[in-house]
């Protein structure tokens, strides 16, 4: 495994893992952020050159892959397992008079689509958590490159060597 899928691993299962968990998914979106900064973090610890917004982004891309389908995973077999509260809502909806309206498998589809839905928007955040990881970490890859040498004496773009200085007559 290289240094790249290393650092997106590492960022993914930070980011699957702590959305998908109970209480501490209420910071879902940060989790995704921090997962990609986590991502270019350890890229650039074992990497020795500049790392572009550009490249930040596409590692935290990766990482964020990773991290949503850890989160798909643990979020359907939560759902699955645990009900994902669909009897309680079929049975709101039931009291409130919606009887036979929708029921518990709508509701079960409808919770699988925000669960993928939330997938989607952890790939997106952990990209934009890699190109603020890098432009934080990126050793220096925004940076300007230093002005030119000034120019020296009678070489300047204004006169040359046969004349042309100011107070010299014709």
């Amino acid at each position: 495994m290289n240094n790249r899928t290393k650092a997106a691993v590492i960022g993914g299962v930070l980011a699957g893992v702590l959305s998908a968990l109970p209480l501490i998914n209420m910071c879902c979106f940060l989790w995704a952020l921090a997962g990609g900064v986590l991502a270019v973090f350890m890229y650039q610890k074992g990497a020795g050159g500049p790392m572009t917004p550009g490249d930040g982004a596409k590692l935290g891309a990766m990482a964020g892959a990773i991290g949503a389908g850890i989160y798909l995973v643990l979020a359907l077999l939560s759902m699955f397992v645990f009900g994902g509260g669909t009897a309680a809502m079929s049975e709101a909806i039931r009291q409130q008079g919606g009887e036979g309206v929708i029921g518990a498998g709508a509701i079960a589809g409808l919770g699988a689509f925000f669960i993928v839905v939330v997938a989607g928007i952890i790939v997106g955040l952990a990209a934009l958590g890699g190109m603020i990881g890098a432009a934080i970490f990126g050793k220096g890859a925004g940076t300007p490159p230093p002005p030119p040498p000034a120019g020296g004496f009678g070489g300047g773009p204004t006169g040359g060597p046969a004349g042309g200085s100011f107070g010299q007559g014709s």
